[in-house]
Formats: structure tokens, sequence, C-alpha cells
């Protein structure tokens, strides 16, 4: 049922998108061509001279034109797709050996790109490469931008060694055409003109077609020597930072050419006044001068497209982010306020944190021995490992996660280089419980979807744990995040997740990075949801159930969350699933939002003998009729809880550890125990290959057998109902069987599928 509902919504997206290029299409001119290199694995660079729209798919030939709109066999094409983000005019995009995609450095700057054929820059050949845009790699629809590496001087234009010209693609040399030395045949050439001083973007196919004055040339030597290319932005107008009346940044009297834009190069010297950006502001390259300082406050952003040069200081405060789509040099300062003084999980924005540096200068509490507040989690042992306050070499591991508690609210920060560049892929662990600490390397947010949803092959489910220092009135809890959340996980913030049994590597890459305006614990997502809430009066737990369309009663990966395994949960509320779901304690639930009448929600609790709870809910966009009640099975009650102030208190007479007392129910009417039979919400499962698990039946004898698909018998037994039974069962193939249930109270069968 999911899967479908997955499919409607991927030929969606596909149908719109593709209406989306249609309208949104780049045009003749669009693009430029500056620079390449023909040794070696071949490479080139392009600039945006107009805003590239998000998920735009752009095709790169060295075919030729066929002199009919089209383009000739033979060699090859690249598929570049542009990423989720516009690209802003005046960017920079290095594609990297791009005649070999089998190479590990095979790839694009932004976006994502591919090979089909044998694309290759022969200079020998007076080669060279057309872009445009298509209904798949051999059909243009349009052409955008071209560049002739050599040229035949026999012949009427560029690409004319086959006697072709480029005049029936609208390409026209100068405004979308560049070509590179008419008459040799260079092996790499890269343009070194300016990249500052026109007054439009367009405006600088001048500059790129005089090869003479603005380019450099290799001609019979080492193209690879021109590498790397530069990421500089091209920009529009340069502002310098005068500072003149105040430190605000959208203040035109504190700059010498305007406001700076997304088109400019922004120069801020050493002045009394430092710029403070209070606004969230996008720029085209930015350089800070020595003794200079540049402020970024809470919840405010900065984009960068092109290069950042820090000679002096950066600093960002807590909540703020930076992204910058070109390269950086020099290092960033990010403060992450600690509000209390709790134990928060932390991982360094930056690279080249100082570990003694850091702990010294953030008033780290003291603990049992030498131990201060900085811990590290050890996957293969289980165990913690803290800081001692002897002086090392070490630094804090960018991508990993640390435990962190000052002896009193405040601040922490990190000081070092910014990542440009896609997290070298973290090898998760499996030793031990396979829980793995590892944190957000960026100074910006990502997108935990991405993160799971492209990690499935190293994820034991796609769930992640958030430490929430707030969680359990002020204690602490774990708290859990799934696929379906599509959670923003902060700079500075570390995170859980768990591997599978054969590992694999975890993915953050740099376009999963974004601005938000809130921090990681705001964001929701609209729909229907019951929050369970359990308290004795000093802890307080919770447990949530989603409906959403699409999702099925069983364990559906990246919308069903377990609970963190990594601590003991000796009191916690859960859930198990409606069927199916082979005995995990899940802190988040989905299940269909069409069906509540029927869905019956096992509901696990773990607290001591004596204890008295309090399970109260909260209905968040529940349809109007339909209310939320909790069967107690033992006491033989309905508890209508989605009223205000509602609540079920009961003192424990005994330990509870998992299912079998409470149940969730959904329903238009009010429920009692004449509405149900005693089999009516009891949940079977299998614990592991050789244990069938019976749940909700509370008293008298209990016959069961066991069939297969085909109806031959292959179990029969019988026990004494407690609540929670375990049936042992013979060695079965993987595949669908029927439990027969028969006791006092009636006959049930129900459907199992042994893994």
């Amino acid at each position: 049922m999911k899967k479908n509902y997955l499919c409607q919504i991927y030929w969606c997206f596909i149908f719109t998108f593709s209406l989306f290029l249609e309208t949104n299409a780049q045009s003749v001119g669009s693009i430029g061509f500056i620079a390449f290199n023909a040794d070696g694995d071949d490479d080139f660079a392009i600039v945006a001279l107009a805003d590239i729209t998000a998920s735009s798919t752009i095709y790169f030939t060295d075919n030729e034109s066929d002199g009919i709109g089209g383009i000739t066999s033979g060699e090859g094409t690249l598929t570049w797709i542009t990423g989720e983000k516009i690209i802003k005019a005046g960017t920079v995009i290095i594609f990297t050996d791009v005649d070999n995609d089998t190479n590990p450095n095979f790839g694009v700057s932004i976006g994502s790109l591919s090979e089909t054929g044998g694309f290759n820059i022969s200079p020998s050949s007076k080669d060279g490469i057309i872009a445009f845009l298509g209904t798949d790699d051999k059909t243009p629809t349009s052409f955008i931008a071209a560049i002739q590496i050599g040229n035949d001087s026999s012949t009427l234009g560029p690409f004319d060694v086959d006697a072709i010209t480029l005049t029936d693609t609208g390409l026209i040399i100068g405004t979308s055409i560049v070509v590179i030395d008419s008459s040799a045949s260079p092996d790499g050439a890269k343009y070194a003109g300016s990249r500052s001083n026109k007054t439009s973007y367009s405006d600088y196919y001048t500059l790129l077609n005089d090869d003479v004055i603005n380019w450099t040339n290799i001609v019979n030597g080492d193209g690879e020597t021109l590498l790397p290319f530069s990421v500089e932005a091209f920009t529009i107008n340069t502002t310098t930072w005068t500072g003149n009346n105040s430190s605000a940044w959208n203040l035109i009297g504190n700059w010498d050419n305007g406001i700076p834009s997304s088109s400019s190069s922004v120069i801020i010297p050493d002045v009394i006044n430092s710029p403070i950006i209070s606004e969230s502001v996008e720029v085209g390259n930015l350089i800070i001068n020595t003794g200079e300082i540049v402020t970024i406050e809470g919840s405010k952003s900065l984009s960068v497209s092109g290069q950042l040069i820090v000679s002096g200081s950066l600093n960002l405060n807590s909540e703020s982010s930076i992204l910058v789509f070109g390269s950086s040099s020099g290092n960033i300062t990010y403060t992450r306020t600690l509000s209390t003084a709790n134990w928060y999980l932390l991982s360094p924005p930056v690279v080249g944190q100082d570990e003694d540096d850091f702990a010294s200068a953030s008033g780290l509490a003291t603990g049992s021995g030498s131990n201060l507040g900085l811990g590290s989690y050890n996957t293969i042992s289980d165990t913690w490992s803290y800081y001692q306050g002897v002086a090392s070499v070490a630094t804090l591991t960018n991508g990993q996660g640390y435990a962190v508690k000052l002896a009193s609210s405040g601040d922490v920060s990190f000081t070092g280089t910014l990542l440009t560049n896609d997290l070298i892929p973290i090898a998760m662990t499996t030793t031990g419980n396979g829980f793995n600490l590892i944190g957000n390397p960026y100074p910006s947010y990502i997108n935990s979807t991405s993160i799971l949803t492209l990690s499935t092959t190293a994820l034991l489910t796609e769930t992640l744990w958030i430490w929430d220092q707030s969680a359990n009135a002020g204690a602490g809890a774990y708290t859990t995040k799934v696929t379906a959340d599509a959670f923003q996980i902060a700079p500075g913030q570390g995170f859980f997740v768990q591997s599978d049994a054969d590992g694999g590597n975890l993915l953050i890459n740099e376009s999963f990075q974004s601005h938000q305006g809130v921090d990681t614990f705001l964001r929701s997502i609209p729909r229907p949801e019951v929050h369970l809430n359990l308290t004795d009066g000093t802890n307080k737990m919770l447990t949530k159930v989603y409906y959403i369309d699409g999702t099925t009663t069983g364990f559906d990966n990246g919308y069903d969350g377990p609970m963190f395994g990594g601590v003991s949960n000796n009191f916690a509320i859960y859930t198990h699933t409606v069927a199916n779901g082979f005995g995990r304690n899940l802190a988040i639930q989905s299940l269909p939002d069409n069906n509540y009448e029927n869905l019956v929600v096992p509901i696990g609790i773990n607290a001591g003998s004596g204890t008295e709870i309090t399970i109260s809910a909260e209905a968040v966009d529940f349809p109007i009729g339909i209310n939320v009640f909790l069967e107690d099975k033992e006491n033989n009650s309905f508890t209508r809880l989605d009223q205000t102030n509602a609540k079920y208190t009961t003192t424990l007479s005994a330990n509870l550890d998992g299912i079998g007392r409470f149940f969730l129910h959904t329903s238009s009417s009010a429920l009692s125990i004449d509405n149900l039979s005693a089999l009516d919400n009891i949940s079977l499962y299998t614990t592991n290959q050789k244990n069938l698990r019976i749940v909700g039946i509370q008293q008298g004898e209990t016959k069961v057998k066991l069939y297969n698909i085909l109806g031959k018998q292959i179990l029969k037994t019988s026990f004494i109902a407690n609540g929670v039974n375990d049936v042992a069962i013979p060695n079965l193939k993987t595949g669908i069987y029927v439990v027969q249930i028969e006791n006092q109270e009636g006959n049930l069968n129900r459907k199992i599928i042994i893994e």
C-alpha cells in the first residue's frame, strides 16, 4: 500500500518537474565556459550568467551539431542535474575528471553528474563542448552555449572539422560561443580576466571571447597544470564596507558603492565600526581583511555564491548559518548557546577545532575522578569516554558527535575552517549495539530526510535520535526522528543512528545544507497525530502515533521509529505496530489515515510496582468526530483522552515491562468493554525465528494452531494466558502463516509473516 502511494507521489513529482523545466529553462548565453583541461582526466568550468533554476537538467556533449538542430553521435554526453537550490548568476561550477565516470573524482561542484558514451576533449581534433537542453541526452530542444577548442582556418566557423557550422543552433560567437586559440591546438586554457567590472552578467561574453588578452593557454604542454580552476564568483559590482554611520550591514551609508547583493564582491577592511549581519543576506564574494570582525546574529544567515576569504574574524552566533558555494579560506567561529547545565549532544561545525582549546574555553562540568564534561561514545563497548584535562594534540572530529556538559549555562565556541564539499562517508561501526554518535559537520542546517534515505544500506532503520535536554521535565530524554519528520538538524547538533549488521557508509553531503529560520526542535509537519504522555509525578515520557496516507499497519521504514536503545528505559511509554511489527518498541508509529475505527494500537509501558502512573493524550490536527480512547484490560475500563484535561491514573500492583495491558483506540462513538471481543485487539509477532509472542489475552486456557499457506497444520499447543505469552515454534521457511487461537472468549485467525 505504501509503495503504491509513494509511486503516485513520484510520478506526480516527475510530471510537475517536467512542466517546471518547460517554463523555467535556461536560454541562449545563460552560461559561459571559462576553463578546460584536455590532458589526463578532462576537466572544464562554466559560470552562470543568469540564475539557473533549481532541479534543472543541462547536457554537455563533445559531439558536433548535425546542421539541422540536432547533434551527431559517436562521442559522449554529460547529464548535469543542478540540485535542489537556485544557482545564482555569477556562480562558478567545476566539472572534474569528466572523461571517466568510474574515476572517484568524477563529478561536479554543485548538483550531480552522469555520463553516457565516451566524453573526451581532444585538442588535436579541434574539439569543443556544446551545452544544450533536451528531452534526453541525444535530443536537443535548445542550445545555450558552446566552447570551440582551436579551429580549422579553412572552414567557416566553430566545430567545422566536419564542415558543419553551428548556425542552426542559434549560438553566436561573442554572445554564447567562446573560441579559444583559433589556429593552435591548446591542451588547456582558463579565463584570467576580470570577474567584477561589468554592469550586467551578459556583458562578460565580450571579455570571455578575447582569448588573447583574457585567457591563459597551454599549447603543447600539460593542461593539468592549470588546475585547480578558480571558483571566484563573477559579480557586477564591488562594494567596500566603510562603517561610517554604524555597524548595521543593510545601511547604505556604511558602504562606498551600495548595500551588497548576491551580485556583489564585498570587501570588509579594518575600520572602527565592524559590521553586524542582523538580516539574512547574500553576496557573490566576501573578503574580510586582517583585524576586522564580521558577526552574524542568531537565526540570521549569510550566503556566499563565490569565494569566502577570511583573514580577520567571522563569528556566527547560535542558530545562525552560512552557505558557501565556492571555496573558503581562513577560520570562522561558531558559537552555540547551552541554556541549561544539562548534557547536550554537539558536533563541531568546522574543521580543525583543537580539543584542549575547546575544553579550556568552555567551562566544562567536573565529574568523578578526573572526568570533565566532554565525552565521546564508544560503539564497540557501548560506553562513554571523558576528557581528562590532560594536554593532547587531538582535534575534535568534524562529523562526529560529542556529549558536552557545562558547569553552568553558557556558550561554547568552535573555531576552524569551513567544509565546502561532501563529508568523507562515515563508516558505520556494527560491533556492540550498533549505535553511532555523529553530527552535523556544517555551519548550516541539514535535512535528516536526505541523510536517512541515501544511507539505507548502512542503517538498521531510517531513524535518528536527538538528545533533547528540555524533555522529561527538564531532565532530558532521547527524541526519535524518522524520515517522515523531514527534520532539520541544526549547526553544532550531534545525533545517534543505528547501523545494520553489515555496516556501510553514512552519507552527509554538501547539497543537504540549507538556511532555516528556527532551531532544531521547533519544526513540525501538519498531519493527524496522537501524542501519548506518561508521568509518575517526576518523570515525563512521550510516544507519538502519526496517521499518514499510504502507510500500513506493519513496520514502515522511515515512518516508524524505535525508541533509542543505547540506554536503559526503566520508565518509558511506546507502542507496537498493529500487525507484523516484530516486537519493536516504537517511539513513533505511522498508520493509515482512512481506517481509524479499526486501528487498535498496543501501548507498552515500563514502570515499577507501586508506581502511580498517569496517561494523557494530545490529539493534533485530528479529524472532527474521531475520539481517542485508552483501554486498560486489567481494570476493564475505557477512558476518553482527547478532551481538555483528560487523563487516566492508576497505581501498578506489579512491574510493567511491555505491552498487553493498555491499548489505544480511535473511534467516532463511545467505547465500553461490551463493544469489543476479548480477542479483538491481541498482537501476534515473532521475536525471533523460534518464538511466537501472543499479547493481549489476559486469562484462561488458550489453544494455538499454526498452519502454512497451503493449510497444513505444523503446530498445536496451548497455554494459560497471562497477558504476554511466548510459544515455541519450529524452524520455518520465510513466508505467510496462519495462527488459529481458541479461548473461552472466542476464536481468532490471524496471518503472520516469518522473515
